[in-house]
């Protein structure tokens, strides 16, 4: 009943949505009630006159008819009647009908005279509600699956073409593009009103957007040499569509955010208002947003979180993504490398088998990289519609710095808040020792670290003032000198991890529980039990034939 109530409710909308933007009856006709009008008016236009002389409505039809009758009519009369009867020897008039469009347009003007024919009215079949609410499934069935589905379910008259004239002239909100039918949150994005947003008013860099991207290309890993697709973290600025830093890593993280986000501040020298990212852990992490030691608060740049499951707010950069996989890595190392969703499946169905017996090689990450970083400086260089013809490079020389006033190390370098014991600060099961550090006993202080190297931390106060440069005193068991080393290695250990599960699920799935002989026993245990055969039984009485003697006698 509900699925009726909507179909009724959806139905009335679109018949009465044309009459609410439209109130004049004229301007919401079709163009063809609008030329049947026109020639009514043309042809009673003289009865009009007429009546306004003084004669009845009765007697001007009746004047009129007889004069069609008669043949004696102009040629003007009789042309505008062929094309109102589709043909001149048809006699569609008769008085009434005359008089009654003189009265209507005596008394209503020309809306009165458009057709009131509404067609022929659809026969009912009492199967209608339920294809509704087949078609409307998330699955999507087409036309013949919801006719079969209505005959399986017993309605006989439910033929295809039936069904499918049907469905056809739903509403668009009971379509094929329906909310129920293709999901709510995709009709929201894709069907549904969405707020367009202006660039007139954002300076050039002011706005940065960030984004990772996994390549859409196989490349050889660095290390093992097996197919690999490197991510690509990328910042873009939304005035002027150009990529201002990049960094390309082994998976998005916010590390490469960072460095990334460093490149675009020292390749020119400039400091964003705003960074628009993600609310994923790559951009949001504490090392990022953190508000005393964090990255963005170092630079006071502002932090604008994207709405989770929302592209519309990242159309930049994920329109610049689409344009690297079209524009870029379906040409790269030849095109054979490629691994869209769109790529013929057979290139890359045996590539790693291929690649085991020496068929194929992958092109190295270096040569993606150079590819990339060439293809990047043609890309600045071509006009775009949304820029007026202008290139993104044009309008990026508008570009008026906020200089950054950092070595690009000290912009790599995160910091961490800590707490001074002893002269000495601890990090990452890392101790680091200064005599200096015991003016600061049991106070806060910032430590900035290099992720390269752990051999000393420079120490800042609250105020952002530098203290001293504290060395290396001792590890809490062994850790590489590199903190992206010490990364990888808890990162490996979560695969092994991950793996091990993998494995140990394998392991209790080997012993399975339904063997030969249980299944054999449930199939018994199923059937009934066949019921014996009675015993022969021998009387002395039934008829015996014998065959030897009875040919004997024959």
């Amino acid at each position: 009943m509900g699925a009726l109530l909507k179909l009724t409710k959806d139905i009335r909308q679109m018949s009465e949505i044309s009459a609410a933007l439209n109130p004049d009856p004229w301007a919401n006709a079709s163009e063809e009630a609008r030329r049947v009008a026109g020639l009514r008016e043309s042809l009673i236009a003289p009865l009009v006159d007429l009546v306004n002389g003084g004669a009845s409505i009765n007697h001007a039809a009746a004047l009129l008819k007889s004069q069609l009758d008669a043949g004696t009519s102009d040629l003007r009369t009789k042309h505008l009647v062929a094309m109102l009867a589709g043909d001149a020897t048809v006699d569609v008039l008769s008085v009434p009908t005359l008089k009654r469009w003189l009265s209507g347009f005596i008394k209503g003007g020309k809306n009165s005279l458009l057709p009131k024919h509404t067609g022929r009215v659809r026969q009912a079949y009492g199967w209608e509600e339920r294809a509704v609410d087949l078609y409307n499934l998330p699955g999507k069935p087409g036309y013949a699956d919801v006719s079969s589905r209505l005959i399986q379910e017993g309605f006989k008259d439910a033929t295809e073409s039936r069904v499918k004239r049907y469905l056809k002239a739903l509403p668009a909100t009971l379509g094929k593009f329906s909310a129920d039918r293709i999901g709510k949150h995709l009709h929201k994005l894709t069907r549904q009103k969405f707020q367009r947003r202006s660039l007139a008013e954002v300076l050039v860099g002011e706005i940065y957007a960030g984004d990772g991207h996994t390549a859409d290309c196989y490349v050889a890993h660095p290390n093992t040499g097996k197919p690999f697709r490197p991510e690509l973290t990328v910042f873009i600025d939304i005035k002027s569509s150009f990529i201002s830093g990049w960094w390309m890593s082994e998976s998005e993280s916010t590390v490469s955010t960072m460095f990334a986000l460093s490149h675009a501040m020292r390749m020119f020298n400039h400091v964003p208002a705003w960074v628009y990212v993600d609310r994923g852990p790559g951009y949001r992490a504490r090392l990022l947003s953190d508000e005393s030691t964090g990255f963005y608060s170092r630079f006071d740049i502002g932090l604008i979180g994207a709405l989770p499951g929302n592209p519309h707010g990242k159309g930049w950069i994920e329109r610049f993504f689409r344009t690297v996989r079209d524009k870029h890595d379906k040409f790269f190392a030849g095109g054979q490398v490629y691994c869209g969703d769109d790529m013929a499946p057979e290139t890359n169905r045996r590539l790693s088998a291929d690649l085991a017996m020496g068929r194929r090689q992958l092109p190295s990450l270096k040569s993606y990289v150079d590819s990339f970083t060439a293809w990047l400086e043609h890309y600045h260089d071509q006009p775009q519609d949304k820029l007026n013809g202008r290139t993104p490079a044009q309008v990026w020389a508008e570009l008026t710095p906020v200089p950054v006033e950092l070595s690009m190390d000290a912009i790599a370098r995160p910091r961490e808040e800590c707490t001074v014991g002893r002269q000495t600060v601890r990090l990452h099961n890392r101790f680091y020792y200064a005599e200096a550090l015991a003016l600061f006993d049991a106070q806060k202080v910032d430590v900035e670290y290099d992720l390269h190297h752990d051999s000393h931390v420079w120490v800042f106060d609250k105020k952002g003032r530098f203290i001293v440069e504290a060395k290396l005193n001792n590890t809490i068991g062994v850790l590489p000198t590199s903190r992206l080393e010490e990364g990888r290695d808890r990162r490996l250990a979560g695969q092994l991890k991950r793996l091990q599960r993998k494995v140990d699920e394998a392991t209790r799935r080997r012993d399975d529980p339904v063997d030969a002989t249980s299944q054999a026993a449930a199939i018994e245990s199923l059937a009934p039990a066949a019921p014996a055969l009675p015993a022969p039984t021998t009387r002395d009485d039934d008829f015996k034939i014998d065959l030897l003697t009875w040919r004997n006698d024959q």
